[in-house]
Formats: structure tokens, C-alpha cells, sequence
């Protein structure tokens, strides 16, 4: 978790990233180097992509089609769901030139902040004005990039993207659970698609939302790994509108769980 003030210092944005054999190399680049880094035009007309390309698909929900199928259970993924607090009233109070500005600075940004600081997840996909980033087991690794890809962020719209925008904020659920892995084929356009499903899915989704600006919510199976300090909070508006979650097992709904930082004292190897 020493890379935050990096981060901050890379031109006020993170950096695309490139994976080469389990490093990272984050550097800047013009479209027309990273085009010819990335694909390479056979004699006939064909498009290949590099193998860190072709990596970096392996993560996301549209990939090559290749004639293998994936239905796999992960019985401990690790599952971050984040969602900006008050976009829904900053659509209504903007126009469409400052919406699509904020989004795409976003979008992007949060992307290459999971490509430098979640390289080892397992999929990432975008949920609007909120992202979904899974990792397929729960590791002291995937956990610190968990928490240093949801911390650096959080940060650095605080005081960056949103800075302008004191009512906007990042809020965030983590959670160790079940969940589905599968893939289904579009053969026609030599594409398959890949998603997620499962209890965990449903569990981060729905208790990100009772997160405020900057705090990230731990279901009870991570917390009770000891691997972080967290506060519980039971103010009785809290506690009323968690009951309300549906899908969601009593023992996840109180009490809550808010992450504070790492257990000095952790056995986990955090």
C-alpha cells in the first residue's frame, strides 16, 4: 500500500499498464505506439493480438470465441462493487458536456487503476457510474489489492476528479462468497461472453448501497478472518434500511462492518 502517492503523481491519472510475465510496466505512449504495440497486421488482413492482450481479455466480459466453455464454482471469490454516491442528483443538476466529461474521466481511470493496482483479479466489469472487480479466491494478495485499488482510488477523486464536485463520493462493498463463473458463445461474431453469478454477486451489490461517501462495507465471513480492523455501525437508520436488502442472508445484514485499515495483529499474512 506504498504505491498511493505514485499514483497521484502520474499526471493526475493512473497510466495504461502492460503485463509482462507477472510485472507491471507502466509507461506513457501515443495512440499510434500503443496500436502498434498491441496488434500487428498480418499479410492477410488479419488482425493478431499480443499475448498481454490477449491476457487482459481473459478479464473481461467479451472475449475471442475458442471453443471452451468455463462453469466453474468459486466457493471463496472476492468480490468489490463500488457505486458514486450522489451521480443520480449530478445528472439532474448538469448538462450533457459536464455528465459525459465526468463519466469517461471515470471509466477510464478507474480501469487503469485496477490494471496497475488489481493486475491479479480475475474480471472487471463497468456498471455505469460503479464497477464490479472479482477476484476467483481470497488470498493476503488479492486482499491488498482489493483494498489498494478501492483506497487509491478513493483518493484520488477526492482530490482530483471530483474535487469540484464536493457531493460526490465513492462508496464500496468487499465480501468473501460463492460465486458461479460461465461463459456462453455468440459463434456468429467469433465472440463469447463471460460473467458471474451468485450469492456474493447479489451480497456486494446490495451492501455497497448502504455505504457513505469514502467508506467501504466487509461482509461477516471476511471480517471474521481478523485480517482487518473495522467499526460496526447500528445507528438505527442503518440498521432499518439493512434489514430492507433483499437476497441477503440476516447474518450478512447486521451488524455492519465498515473496514478501518489492516490488523497489525492478522494471522492471514495481510
Amino acid at each position: 500500500m506504498k504505491n498511493i502517492q505514485a499514483a497521484k503523481q502520474q499526471n493526475r491519472m493512473f497510466l495504461p499498464c502492460l503485463f509482462k510475465e507477472n510485472m507491471i510496466d507502466c509507461r506513457q505512449m501515443d495512440t499510434v505506439s500503443l496500436n502498434n504495440l498491441v496488434f500487428s497486421n498480418t499479410k492477410n488482413g488479419s488482425v493478431e493480438l499480443d499475448a498481454s492482450t490477449l491476457a487482459g481479455l481473459k478479464k473481461m466480459p467479451v472475449d475471442i470465441f475458442d471453443n471452451v466453455y468455463v462453469g466453474d464454482v468459486k466457493p471463496h471469490a472476492l468480490i468489490l462493487c463500488v457505486d458514486v454516491r450522489g451521480f443520480s442528483n449530478f445528472l439532474c443538476s448538469h448538462d450533457e458536456e459536464a455528465v459525459f466529461s465526468l463519466i469517461t474521466s471515470f471509466t477510464s481511470n478507474f480501469l487503469s487503476c485496477v490494471n496497475q493496482f488489481g493486475y491479479g483479479c480475475s474480471y472487471y466489469k463497468l456498471l455505469g457510474d460503479g464497477a464490479l472487480v472479482i477476484w476467483d479466491d481470497t488470498t493476503p494478495t488479492t486482499l491488498g489489492e482489493a483494498i489498494m485499488v478501492f483506497q487509491t482510488y478513493t483518493e484520488f477523486l477526492a482530490e482530483e476528479l471530483f474535487r469540484p464536485y464536493p457531493e460526490l463520493g465513492l462508496g464500496g462493498a468487499l465480501v468473501m462468497e460463492k460465486v458461479y463463473k460461465y461463459e456462453i458463445s455468440a459463434e456468429a461474431s467469433a465472440l463469447k461472453y463471460r460473467d458471474y453469478v451468485g450469492y456474493g454477486i447479489n451480497l456486494a451489490c446490495r451492501l455497497q448501497g448502504l455505504a457513505g461517501k469514502s467508506e467501504l462495507i466487509i461482509n461477516k465471513k471476511l471480517a471474521d478472518l481478523n485480517a482487518f480492523t473495522t467499526v460496526i455501525k447500528d445507528t438505527p437508520a442503518l440498521v432499518e434500511e439493512a434489514k430492507q436488502l433483499k437476497g441477503v442472508f440476516e447474518e450478512d445484514k447486521t451488524p455492519l462492518h465498515f473496514y478501518a485499515s489492516a490488523n497489525p495483529a492478522n494471522t492471514f499474512g495481510l
